[in-house]
This record gives C-alpha cells, structure tokens and sequence, in this order.
C-alpha cells in the first residue's frame, strides 16, 4: 500500500510495527503477568509504554536501538489517538498517531486521514488494512520470552520491500523483518527484534534476561550537618553493657550512616559472586572498602550493609561529592553512585 512517502512512510512503517509492545522471561512466570497477557490486544497503546529494538540490516548486526514510547494522548477531530514517538541515540525522529476501537481494529493517522491498520480478528483471507494477517493464534520463541497466542502479518512497506513480522498478544511486536523482492540483489534489507519493553503504562517491565550488577543506597543527598541520616551510634541497651566488650557511645553521639545494597541479576551459579563495595572521598582516599560474597545460587541474589559517614563520634565527612562503587573481584561487573553529602 502505497499511503506514504519518503521519511514520513519509513517512520510510519516503523512505527507500526513497533507500536506493540514486549515481554519479559522473569514477568512471564507470574499468574496475574499472564493473564494480563492473554486478556490484552496485539497493540497495547497506554501512555508510558515503551518498546525498545536492536536494528540488524545487511551492513552489521545490533548497528543501533530504537526506542519507542507512547508520549501522550492526543485529540485529533474528536477522536483520542496514542501518539508514538520514535528515539534513536537520544533523539527524537518522528510521531506516528494510532487508535484502537473495542472491536480489535487499529486505525493509523496519515497525511491523507486516518486509514484502517489492522483487524486482528479479521480471517487471514479476509483482512484489510496496511497489515495483513498470514496466520494467527501459533506459539513464538523471542529473546524476551516464549509466547501462546501470536499473530504472524505482511507489509507490503513500498515498491519491492515487503515486510513479515509477529506480534505477541498483550505483548506487541516480537520482530520483523523487511527484504527486497528482487534476484540477486534481494535478501533482507533491516531486521527488527525487541529485546527490552515496558507495557501496562510502564506497569510490567519486559527485557531479555542479562547478567547485571545493581548498586543502590537508601540516601543518594544525605543531610549531615542537620543531622538527618540515620544514626548508627551503639547506645547503651543494658545496666552492665561495656563490661564485656562492644563499648558503647556516650547518650547523644551522632555517628551517621547509610544502607548500600548490591545485587547480582540473572548471574550464572558459576560465575564469581566476590563483591568489593568502596566509598572515595571527593579527593580520591578510600573511606570504605570490604568484600562480601553473594549467595552463591544461580540468578538473582543481594547483600546490604550499613557504611559509615563519619570520621569519629560527631565529626561526620564533610560536604561534597562521594562514589559508592561495587565491582566483582574477576573484573567482569561494576557500578557505581554518585553520594552528595550535605
């Protein structure tokens, strides 16, 4: 079909095919994840949604990711359409407005009007609209996860290229892919494979499982000189306490202090799980540095330890900025925060 020219019909291709969202591994095993899924349509368009996709065409693999996000709602002849913004490196390339209705029809808005996009429930033989469906309710294996009920479409995208992609229901696009129709210089021409996506409004977070390393501290601004981090002084809890050791700090003393938490994500059983967390001063000297190992399970594990913002009793570090870092001891992870002390 034949509706758009140069950029704007590249962008509106584009668009279709990513305005349908994606699945994470992890979130799929959750009953109610699932029946969210299953009681949702091909094109999920609340606002926060967002789809991200590595872009392989016949020059190299994963040459960039494109990010698509429903922006906001927007009114147009008094109709309520999601407008899709596409992203690549930061920026924003164009807007493309969708609509969907209750009877499974999307609606694409264009230059020339708003033209029908898709009728999921349209039989194979019968669709109409820039999407054509070739089979629907089969099973599909992505890189975000395994899915039931899919719907396989065709795009006849401009002149030659024709397009063949799958949806995932209450998920959205899982890949397509664009090829020349011609002899030898045919072949795949672009390639795209969602690999990260969030959907329900930002809601249900999907992503292809990776290892990672999360540092976090419960305070990234803490306020010292007003006194208002959390105290880690040792009262005295007991009549006899010192006598056997553990001297506690005399009534008032203000040692302040903050949780840090590391965890290691979608971590292999074999894999190092020694973790070295340091605070540096704003001039380098380490004020902080010990080694912990976290539990030694496959998937996702976490520590959390108290690290002390004071020189001594009622002398906390001074103002500025701080770096929490977490690294594991073979190299292959790190991650650090910014700490502004006040």
């Amino acid at each position: 079909m034949n509706r758009f020219s140069g950029r704007l019909r590249s962008l509106v291709a584009l668009a279709a095919v990513l305005c349908f969202a994606a699945p994470v591994l992890s979130a799929q095993s959750s009953p109610q994840v699932s029946a969210a899924l299953a009681a949702g349509s091909y094109f999920p368009l609340d606002v926060g949604n967002q789809w991200v996709f590595r872009i392989d065409d016949r020059l190299g693999t994963a040459l960039r990711y494109d990010t698509w996000r429903v922006d906001r709602t927007q009114d147009v002849n008094g109709k309520v359409y999601a407008v899709i913004g596409l992203y690549s490196d930061g920026r924003l390339y164009g807007e493309s407005f969708f609509r969907a209705d209750d009877q499974g029809k999307v609606y694409l808005l264009s230059g020339d009007g708003e033209n029908l996009f898709l009728d999921e429930r349209a039989a194979p033989a019968q669709t109409q609209g820039v999407l054509r469906i070739i089979s629907r309710g089969g099973a599909a294996h992505s890189e975000v996860g395994d899915f039931a009920d899919t719907l396989t479409y065709s795009n006849q995208v401009a002149g030659l290229i024709l397009e063949i992609g799958t949806f995932g229901r209450g998920v959205g696009l899982l890949t397509s892919t664009q090829s020349l129709q011609t002899g030898s210089s045919g072949g795949l021409t672009d390639k795209r494979t969602l690999v990260e996506a969030m959907v329900g409004g930002s809601a249900i977070r999907f992503s292809a499982p990776t290892g990672a390393i999360r540092l976090s501290i419960d305070d990234l601004s803490p306020d010292l000189t007003n006194k208002k981090a959390a105290n880690c002084a040792l009262p005295c809890y007991f009549a006899a306490c010192g006598l056997g050791g553990g001297q506690p700090d005399p009534p008032g003393t203000y040692k302040p202090c903050a949780r840090a938490r590391v965890g290691l994500e979608n971590w292999p059983a074999n894999a190092s799980r020694a973790v070295q967390i340091r605070l540096i001063s704003p001039r380098g000297a380490v004020l902080f540095d010990k080694s912990f190992t976290v539990a030694g399970n496959a998937g996702d594990a976490s520590i959390s330890t108290q690290i002390p913002l004071f020189v001594s009793a009622d002398q906390a570090y001074s103002p500025g900025t701080y770096r929490l870092s977490a690294a594991t001891d073979d190299g292959t992870m790190q991650s650090s925060v910014a700490v502004q002390i006040r």
